[in-house]
């Protein structure tokens, strides 16, 4: 068990489906050698979703992972007692629920920093609920990139051996096109390749997508290419780096699947590598952040209202974030 990685996992939102797949997840890799799991949340919630979903989990709270008991068959969870269950609402978010989420990821980046813990899984967040509770919230990545000062985070969307690099995340289409530089295209490369090491791969073949129709035909159909995407490209390729593109995004995330050739792509913006992944792997894929020191991933899925704390919720792609997030920290500290 002290050979494996220590894994803080939040609650995530509390009045979603954050807690709900947090205990049937824990629950579920249970005694299975996955990692060593760390819980963050309010005990309180935890428990109240242990007896409402028929879940045989204890929890033994405490306040720092050097107190835990890696031999105890208890949960150790991180009891910030943030959420008072008068205040919990099944599937309301409020401002009690949007700075509890906030405050379980304030206590994974303490973790990161003092290297109690290897890697962290951020539960089910919702905008709307930090919104609430006067964050400008806009992802996990972005605030803890924003917490530690990190300039240049980025999101790799991860479902099994498809890996999309999101130039550009959760910004209006409009300012998206208006983000596409050279040198954000370069740092969105640059952190690809540096990331896939975590994955196993030293030597990465990255895809490049275009942004506009094929890919601007030569200026036609835009500039976007031939000013920043062939420029960045062509300073990856100046590290070293094993880069195509650009690639008209259309037949480039046709071969994910159909003839998979590349380790790691970048898109350009949101729904450009979101799309071709959901498609093929819809609840299936994890949230990575990359462009910081931490490895940290969520679950690519929201906190589901319609659903919350109605029994209904599959944990799932939580398991599989939690499984990705201790291999990755396996390869990075030799575990």
């Amino acid at each position: 068990m002290n050979n494996l990685p220590i894994i803080g996992i939040t609650m995530g939102e509390a009045s979603g489906i954050g807690p709900e797949v947090l205990v049937k997840m824990l629950n579920d890799i249970s005694g299975k050698n996955v990692c060593r799991p760390l819980a963050i949340g309010d005990a309180r919630v935890l428990e109240l979703a242990c007896r409402k979903f028929d879940v045989p989990l204890k929890f033994r709270a405490i306040s720092h992972p050097k107190e835990a008991d890696w031999g105890s068959e208890e949960i150790n969870l991180i009891d910030l007692q943030d959420v008072p269950l008068e205040k919990l609402e099944a599937g309301k978010h409020n401002a009690v629920t949007g700075r509890a989420m906030l405050n379980y990821t304030d206590k994974l980046i303490e973790f990161y920093k003092d290297e109690s813990i290897h890697g962290g899984v951020g539960g089910p967040h919702s905008k709307k609920a930090a919104d609430l509770a006067g964050y400008n919230f806009l992802g996990y990545p972005y605030y803890i990139a924003d917490m530690i000062g990190e300039p240049d985070p980025f999101m790799m969307l991860v479902a099994n051996k498809t890996r999309v690099v999101n130039t550009t995340l959760h910004v209006s289409l409009r300012k998206a096109l208006d983000m596409i530089t050279k040198d954000l295209v370069f740092k969105a490369i640059k952190a690809g390749a540096e990331a896939m090491a975590l994955f196993g791969v030293d030597k990465p073949h990255i895809a490049v997508s275009g942004l506009n129709p094929h890919s601007g035909e030569e200026g036609m159909f835009g500039t976007e290419e031939e000013e920043h995407i062939i420029p960045a490209i062509e300073a990856a390729r100046e590290l070293g780096l094993n880069i195509d593109g650009p690639v008209p995004a259309d037949s480039l995330f046709y071969q994910c699947t159909t003839n998979p050739r590349y380790d790691a792509y970048v898109a350009m913006y949101h729904d450009q590598g979101h799309i071709p992944v959901k498609v093929d792997s819809f609840m299936d894929a994890s949230a990575v952040a990359i462009g910081i020191p931490y490895i940290f991933a969520t679950v690519d899925h929201g906190c589901a209202p319609d659903i919350a704390w109605q029994g209904k919720a599959n944990h799932g792609v939580l398991r599989t974030t939690v499984e990705l997030i201790s291999q990755m920290a396996k390869n990075k500290y030799n575990l």
